[in-house]
């Protein structure tokens, strides 16, 4: 518990920002679908703890979820040309009084929620699977764009998916790494790709880190990538850094 405290208050005191990894189309990586915010350190030498699973084991991710988001959505009315994405962990996944102020803010910005992507990471399991279907039937009907995030490594099913349907189902790097190593992981991950593709309309494989990779990803049919070959999370890659400060209950 004492690095959880000490993660609070760092965002507390306005230490921790958001850097951004663009998702790019496989074919030309300069179409840039969105950029996915990734919490940093101010100093940015990734030294500091970031207690997830900790956070997740002891139900305290929600109010990081909700700074983290708060924080994306002021980049993008600053800007109207961004289009950002953000993780929120599935225990976050509820409609309840903590999420209504930002869901009425992006009720009364339509062109803000258009462009905003919220990943849901299934490492840890909602509050209850009706509950996390209608958080995220509620984000698209506010017209964000919500992705499943780390497709094949969590908690998460096919059933959710299919319920929720997904914009973009973004599959866990660790299917790629494996495919580089064996064929029959190469065959696993293109029928994975293929199942995925019957589930949301956009695909992305994580964890692209050489033109091998991105190569391997096209051949199993990912059309979308992110990863190191594109570029590494940047703090200022908005012209600008997007602090990460706790909300109000």
């Amino acid at each position: 518990m004492h690095r959880v405290k000490d993660f609070y208050n760092e965002l507390a005191q306005g230490k921790l920002v958001l850097a951004f990894q663009p998702v790019v189309w496989l074919p030309d990586s300069s179409r840039v679908l969105y950029q996915e915010g990734l919490l940093r350190h101010v100093d940015a030498r990734g030294e500091g703890v970031y207690p997830f699973s900790m956070l997740e084991k002891h139900q305290m991710m929600r109010e990081l979820d909700r700074s983290v988001v708060q924080g994306v959505i002021e980049s993008l009315l600053q800007n109207e040309h961004l289009r950002l994405g953000c993780n929120i962990s599935a225990q976050s996944a509820i409609v309840d009084h903590f999420w209504q102020p930002i869901l009425m803010q992006l009720r009364d910005a339509p062109s803000v929620a258009a462009r905003l992507v919220i990943e849901v990471t299934e490492s840890a399991t909602p509050p209850s699977t009706s509950a996390a279907i209608e958080f995220v039937l509620c984000l698209r009907e506010l017209g964000c764009r919500v992705a499943i995030d780390d497709f094949g490594a969590g908690l998460g099913t096919l059933e959710f998916i299919r319920q929720t349907r997904p914009d973009i189902v973004k599959i866990d790097q660790g299917y790629l790494q494996r495919a580089r190593l064996e064929t029959n992981s190469a065959q696993t991950l293109g029928h994975l790709v293929q199942l995925c593709k019957t589930l949301a309309p956009c695909v992305i494989i994580e964890g692209i880190e050489s033109e091998a990779d991105r190569a391997l990803a096209t051949a199993c049919g990912s059309e979308w990538g992110q990863g190191y070959l594109f570029g590494r999370p940047q703090i200022d890659a908005l012209g600008a850094r997007c602090q990460v400060h706790p909300g109000s209950s």
